[in-house]
């Protein structure tokens, strides 16, 4: 049986989204839910300090940031500006120049050491955007949880998408599985992982 409203309501208040589809999005909004919205260069380590005063505000950043570098553990503490600016200077350390970015009004926030890189990710989001928005409540519910339960610490892409009117679902598009919305976001997180990981090792190399 499914949930009642309220019921869904405060599934989603504990997956980290008190108030669901409050913001109601234009057209042009909706057509900007997948494509890049911010890039911002780092190029140098005065960069790091630059950004995260700018961006220590954003809710998510720092979460994104080291969800796929767990070797940044345990995060930082002090203020958000300090612990952002911590973090984008390991990072800078580690895997030297690329781009700081936000993928999406709703989307997450990543550090890509270049352009090919970004685009790998942009199409792993825009896959993840483009499933749900045809998918029901339910399916989307369901598969928001299972990304929770992989990674309970951090709001999946997918409850931050529920906070806009961006579903709509067509009575004969069949519904995906939430299994495979699940990996569609895992796909996007593993990706990124992958490309820091990769950049440190091509950063290494390039030190000796």
């Amino acid at each position: 049986m499914s949930p009642s409203e309220p019921d869904f309501v405060q599934l989603w208040a504990s997956l980290g989204v008190p108030e669901p589809r409050q913001a109601r999005l234009t057209a042009a909004a909706r057509t900007r839910l997948a494509h890049v919205v911010e890039l911002n260069d780092v190029s140098s380590p005065s960069d790091a300090a630059r950004w995260a005063g700018q961006l220590a505000r954003e809710p998510h950043i720092l979460g994104d940031l080291c969800r796929v570098r767990p070797w940044i553990s345990p995060v930082p503490s002090g203020t958000g500006r300090e612990a952002l600016t911590a973090v984008l200077t390991e990072i800078m350390g580690r895997e030297w120049t690329g781009f700081l970015v936000l993928l999406g009004e709703y989307g997450p926030w990543v550090y890509a050491p270049s352009v090919a890189d970004l685009q790998e990710l942009s199409r792993h989001y825009a896959a993840l955007v483009l499933a749900a928005s045809a998918a029901s409540e339910q399916t989307v519910l369901d598969a928001a949880q299972r990304v929770h339960h992989s990674s309970a610490a951090h709001v999946s892409l997918l409850a931050r998408l529920e906070a806009t009117d961006y579903r709509q679902p067509q009575p004969r598009t069949p519904d995906p599985l939430p299994e495979q919305l699940a990996q569609l976001e895992l796909a996007f997180w593993h990706a990124a992982e992958i490309q820091a990981r990769r950049r440190i090792q091509e950063w290494e190399r390039q030190k000796r």
